[in-house]
């Protein structure tokens, strides 16, 4: 009898959890369907969400590519003036270079000139000088007390060759001067014209490498609408 009774409590027991697991099931079937839509809708707005922020992530692509692309264009048309600026800079130092050595060139003759007369001057006021002395020793053996008009004529015409000779060594450093003057100038445009050629050569080189970033691959891609 006792073994019958464990048996019936047993039963009832198994009835039991078996209608517990059943109501529990119900009850998770029912909370599924009933939070269903809630999940539905939360991967509606996790999906619209990823969506929004891929397209804001393109926009703010393209606004940037745009950007850099305008800075670009800004950066070439910059440069282009400034290397058309330092082209007609270099033709008129060019110029300015040219006239400086035709300026040289005639300084240097009129030196050589200058020097040629100076030389010219120097023998005559040598030959003078010998003369002078001759004379004046002559007149020494026919008079001490009185001086001959031939050598005060040629004193005359001595102070006033001395005279001359001074005036034209002063001219020589007036063109001395003048010449080194010349050639500083000259050398400082040709320094000026080396540096503007080598700018002119470096802007010109970072124009090529800005157009080579303004290539179709560079261009911003084509804004798209919602």
């Amino acid at each position: 009898m006792a073994k019958v009774g464990r048996s019936n409590d047993e039963d009832d027991e198994q009835q039991d959890l078996g209608r517990e697991i059943s109501e529990l099931r119900s009850a998770k079937k029912e909370i599924f369907e009933r939070t269903r839509s809630d999940n539905e809708e939360l991967e509606r707005i996790a999906k619209r969400e990823r969506e929004c922020v891929d397209k804001q992530h393109r926009l703010r692509t393209e606004q940037h590519d745009r950007e850099k692309h305008q800075q670009t264009v800004q950066r070439v048309i910059e440069l282009e003036s400034e290397l058309k600026q330092s082209k007609c800079e270099n033709v008129k130092l060019s110029d300015l270079n040219k006239k400086l050595k035709h300026s040289l060139d005639q300084a240097a003759k009129h030196s050589k000139a200058q020097l040629h007369k100076i030389s010219e001057f120097e023998s005559s006021v040598t030959a003078a000088q010998r003369e002078i002395h001759t004379l004046q020793a002559s007149a020494q053996v026919r008079s001490e007390m009185s001086e001959s008009s031939t050598v005060t004529e040629l004193k005359k015409q001595l102070n006033h060759t001395t005279t001359l000779l001074n005036q034209t060594k002063q001219e020589l450093n007036e063109t001395r001067q003048r010449l080194s003057d010349v050639q500083e100038r000259l050398t400082v445009a040709e320094q000026v014209t080396a540096a503007t050629q080598q700018r002119e050569l470096q802007e010109s080189g970072n124009s090529e490498q800005l157009q080579l970033e303004l290539t179709p691959q560079h261009q911003p891609p084509t804004r798209t609408g919602f």
